[in-house]
């Protein structure tokens, strides 16, 4: 992410952290998403590992995670979000999980060795430069690991909406962070070249009404769904 603490990603999302949470216990888009997520963690979570969180957020799948056992790191580039996932932390008495502050892809490689599995939901489209981001990745993931990446659907017709709209009205503001979009398949070209191979792919939506409506009228989710979530394993 940039440098600019006044317009960047980072300072976007530091200062809603109650907001932030709220979001996975109020609306619909987000109960799917920690649905979708949490059936992805039981399959590929290995007894015993090394995990990480990049973009950890309030750290909604890193305790997750840690609730299963191995070993945790959350790292996210906001103050405020790594202060609240330590003070959780701190109230459930965990003591196999530790939050870094650390802006992608600038995070301690060296402490991340050999990871089995390293996750990060809707992050990587705000970095500024995604292939150095997965480059670390790759770096930090062992052979044989697992990665699942979520992003914003590059085909997804509400999406391009959104975009257009933001390009002619500043609205909605989110998309002034917002770097990169991409699919399944466009990603897995983009990465194959870090030892990444895709292995399954599953769209979902932020439930918008142009999203609801293009369900309804029965397209494929490559055209329906805001976001995607991937599973990539390291060869």
């Amino acid at each position: 992410m940039t440098d600019d603490s006044t317009h960047d990603a980072v300072a976007h999302f530091s200062g809603y952290v109650e907001q932030f949470q709220a979001l996975y216990e109020e609306r619909p888009d987000f109960r799917e998403r920690v649905d979708i997520w949490r059936e992805l963690l039981d399959r590929h979570f290995v007894p015993g590992g090394r995990a990480v969180d990049m973009g950890c957020g309030t750290g909604m799948f890193s305790f997750y995670l840690a609730q299963k056992g191995g070993e945790v790191v959350g790292i996210d580039g906001a103050p405020d979000m790594i202060r609240f996932c330590e003070a959780r932390r701190a109230e459930r008495g965990l003591d196999n999980i530790r939050f870094v502050q650390a802006r992608l892809p600038m995070f301690d490689e060296a402490a991340l060795a050999d990871v089995d599995l390293l996750i990060s939901s809707s992050v990587v489209e705000y970095v500024d430069d995604l292939d150095a981001t997965f480059a670390a990745f790759s770096r930090v993931l062992k052979r044989g690991g697992v990665m699942i990446i979520s992003m914003p659907n590059v085909y997804c017709i509400n999406r391009i909406y959104e975009r257009v709209k933001y390009r002619l009205l500043g609205r909605p503001e989110i998309y002034r962070h917002i770097r990169h979009f991409s699919s399944p398949s466009l990603l897995a070209r983009r990465i194959s070249r870090f030892g990444f191979a895709l292995e399954s792919a599953r769209h979902y939506t932020h439930f918008t009404r142009l999203a609801i409506l293009t369900r309804r009228l029965g397209l494929p989710p490559y055209l329906t769904e805001d976001l995607f979530v991937a599973v990539f394993r390291k060869a």
